[in-house]
């Protein structure tokens, strides 16, 4: 996952994988909630993958390495 995403991209889904929800990542990382979604479904879209919750499986994956 480490090459196909940008690094917001990154950070998004690694809090999304710590449970925080898309309004909290977005007050927490000081951005709209908007950015948040579109961050979401360019990394979907860029990784090929259909699914947030593939992406963010694949975070804590990244996570736990």
């Amino acid at each position: 996952m480490q090459d196909t995403l940008t690094r917001r991209q990154r950070e998004i889904f690694r809090l999304l994988a710590a449970g925080y929800s898309q309004k909290e990542i977005a007050h927490r990382l000081n951005i709209a909630y908007g950015t948040v979604r579109k961050h979401t479904l360019a990394a979907r879209e860029r990784s090929g993958q259909r699914s947030t919750a593939v992406i963010v499986a694949l975070a804590m994956t990244d996570n736990a390495e």
